[in-house]
């Protein structure tokens, strides 16, 4: 991994000689996890994030990462952007879905864990465009697929493509509002999310609604999350989240819902740690305490 990584480094250097700037930021995310008493330490994600400016609003990046010590070094993501300075700007590349509250990386993440309705698309191949201004945002993207990044075959025909658009409203200082549409198939999320965000104080609620999804006629799902800064350094997040599956022919739902406390600790403004403690309840099993430490750097 590390010669793999050495490589992707050498040659971005090699290439800054020829173009812009290059900044280099990432991440190394460790932890202790036990799983209703069995437990496991481990490097979770090592991520070198590589971007630049080339000028007439054209930028680019790429993020490439290994998520645990054996895996082997991936390319996440890697775009092209241009930005009219309109605030219409088009990407092409892969990139991350626009659906969800909870982010992609641990860097963004309130607690270590996700939540149980986490049903998001991910990281995707196509274009896409958006259109934002301080109180109004549009996206759209059409991509090989919405949920199967390695997906690249694009045929034409309507149901081999995947489509998303979002509207976003953030009307106040604090306040924002979004609702997104993805579609592959027949498969289908309406994802629906809100947080308001004022002093130490951040509150949020997501819902996700889901169609013909495989095995499953339809699926709903929600999350509530209150986080508090107690001071600088010293925060605590609180979750509560759960998702219904109808399976096909009907029959009971398959429900899954968790508890989750979260309190964080900034070492630096580099080096944070979140300890962690969920209850995990999927159907009628007695609920499983899930437990974890996290160390996140940042760089």
């Amino acid at each position: 991994m590390n010669k793999k990584v050495a490589a992707f480094a050498l040659a971005i250097f090699a290439a800054q000689t020829v173009s812009a700037e290059v900044e280099f930021s990432g991440f190394v995310d460790m932890s202790v996890f036990s799983d209703d008493g069995n437990a496991s330490m481990s490097l979770d994600q090592f991520e070198l994030d590589v971007s630049t400016d080339l000028g007439e609003g054209i930028s680019m990046r790429a993020d490439v990462n290994a998520l645990g010590p054996t895996a082997p070094v991936e390319l996440e993501q890697a775009f092209i952007t241009y930005d009219t300075g309109e605030g219409l700007a088009l990407t092409v590349g892969k990139f991350l879905s626009c659906t969800g509250f909870e982010a992609a990386e641990p860097t963004h993440m309130y607690q270590y864990s996700y939540s149980a309705t986490l049903v998001y698309g991910g990281y995707q191949n196509g274009v896409a465009a958006s259109y934002g201004s301080d109180m109004f945002g549009l996206y759209g993207a059409v991509v090989s697929s919405v949920w199967d990044g390695a997906e690249t075959d694009f045929s034409g025909d309507e149901s081999d493509v995947g489509f998303e658009a979002q509207v976003a409203l953030m009307p106040v200082e604090g306040i924002t509002a979004k609702a997104a549409l993805a579609k592959e198939d027949e498969q289908t999320l309406i994802n629906v999310w809100g947080m308001l965000g004022t002093g130490p104080l951040t509150v949020a609620a997501e819902v996700n609604s889901m169609s013909d999804w495989g095995a499953y006629e339809s699926g709903l799902g929600y999350l509530g999350m209150v986080n508090y800064g107690l001071s600088d350094q010293v925060g605590v997040t609180a979750r509560y989240s759960a998702i219904a599956w109808t399976p096909i022919g009907g029959g009971d739902d398959d429900e899954t819902s968790e508890i989750t406390i979260a309190p964080s600790y900034a070492i630096s403004d580099n080096w944070g740690l979140v300890a962690e403690v969920k209850m995990l309840t999927v159907g009628d099993a007695d609920a499983v305490t899930q437990i974890a430490l996290e160390s996140l750097l940042t760089f």
